[in-house]
């Protein structure tokens, strides 16, 4: 599905999700490590958040984490493009990292803490400016 003029997929949010193909279903999260002390960052980071040093790499994410926490969203923010009521997660990498994002594939009834969440990316309609943007989410593994 074409995106914009030159058919290429766009990402939500290039920092913190970087497409691997033109379709844009396929991609990976983006985040930063500290050199000094070795804490990672979901996006992009101009000092560490730990240790304060500004000696940061780009690195790659896993695409598995743990549910952490979660809530069912019931008044979602304005101008919100999908489904209501819905769940919000908040995922922890294996590399420290916690990412929110939303929940799919998966009835609240059946959400445990603890249990083992798959990246999904889904394209997502935005009818104000009519575009269909990349966007990442969460599925059970």
């Amino acid at each position: 599905m074409a995106n914009n003029s030159t058919g290429i997929a766009q990402s939500v949010d290039p920092s913190r999700l970087e497409l691997t193909d033109n379709t844009g279903t396929q991609g990976v999260l983006r985040g930063h490590r500290c050199k000094s002390c070795n804490v990672s960052v979901f996006g992009l980071a101009t000092f560490c958040q730990s240790c304060t040093s500004n000696d940061l790499e780009p690195i790659q994410l896993d695409k598995q984490g743990t549910l952490y926490s979660y809530t069912v969203v019931r008044v979602p923010p304005r101008e919100w493009p999908g489904r209501v009521p819905y769940t919000l997660g908040e995922v922890e990498l294996p590399e420290g990292p916690h990412v929110l994002a939303e929940v799919i594939e998966c009835a609240y009834s059946d959400i445990k803490i603890g249990m083992q969440m798959d990246l999904a990316i889904e394209l997502v309609s935005i009818p104000e400016n009519n575009r269909v943007i990349s966007v990442y989410k969460w599925k059970p593994s």
